[in-house]
């Protein structure tokens, strides 16, 4: 079952971003976007396709953390994949060192393969019982299950086009679900490793957030006195009506625009 698990994963149809690195190998993309779903649901990579003339992907994967992105960066310098620029959406993310489950289950099966390096393997500190054939998959069964692996079996696509990456919100409102934190954690092991990966190319932004979210000034100001280089894009849509999936993610039209803004003023004007 193991066996059958891993070449399932490693020669199917790639139908989540983890799986899709491992397969891009020697390929060269201009623009690549990394981050949490304030990336997946903001960056339309036809977009910046259109406007730049170049070739964009966008990496946001839900609920992801700094240490999610800065192992994708590292395992696409594994596959030899070659970039002009890395944009990272920075945010409260910065709070914590740690890797999300959801990546910590779709790289389960990618454990014995050469892109993923042995610093990430021990990083992500994986129950002793994984070294157990078919444990591993097992304890992830909810996204790397049996209906997964026949899914691959039978070279079903996924929903999202893997080639752009994003996935776009419908409704508007602009609901708040907790707030910003006041104090940013100094440093992250995530951030850190993704400078040193990337100390030449790599660009951090931060996404439009609703103006009536708590702490949103206060938390604003710790990001940029941390980290100064930030492109600052908080309050792009403060004041203007029907751009908010809700307070932290952009809908259709809003990303629309975003992605557009973001473009004209990084990837345009930086030449």
């Amino acid at each position: 079952m193991d066996k059958i698990y891993t070449v399932a994963f490693n020669q199917g149809t790639p139908r989540n971003k983890v799986q899709y690195i491992t397969q891009l190998q020697n390929t060269h993309i201009d623009y690549i976007f990394l981050g949490s779903s304030r990336v997946e649901n903001h960056i339309d990579c036809a977009v910046v396709e259109k406007l730049t003339g170049k070739s964009c992907i966008n990496l946001g994967l839900q609920g992801s953390k700094t240490n999610d992105s800065a192992a994708f960066l590292q395992m696409l310098q594994n596959n030899e994949v070659t970039y002009d620029k890395v944009l990272f959406q920075l945010d409260y993310a910065v709070n914590f060192d740690a890797y999300s489950p959801q990546f910590k289950s779709y790289i389960t099966p990618y454990l014995n393969n050469e892109t993923v390096s042995e610093n990430i393997k021990e990083d992500l500190n994986q129950p002793w019982g994984y070294k157990i054939p078919y444990i591993r998959y097992a304890a992830n069964d909810k996204l790397i299950g049996f209906r997964e692996v026949l899914l691959q079996l039978t070279h079903k696509k996924p929903n999202v086009d893997l080639n752009n990456g994003y996935v776009l919100l419908t409704g508007n409102s602009v609901a708040v679900n907790g707030s910003l934190p006041q104090n940013i954690q100094k440093e992250n092991d995530g951030v850190q490793l993704l400078q040193q990966l990337e100390p030449n190319h790599l660009i951090f932004y931060t996404s439009p957030y609703c103006n009536n979210v708590p702490n949103r000034e206060a938390f604003m100001k710790e990001l940029t006195s941390n980290y100064p280089q930030v492109f600052n894009y908080i309050g792009l849509f403060d004041n203007q009506k029907g751009k908010f999936s809700d307070c932290g993610h952009l809908n259709l039209n809003g990303s629309q625009l975003f992605t557009a803004q973001i473009t004209q003023d990084i990837l345009l004007n930086s030449h």
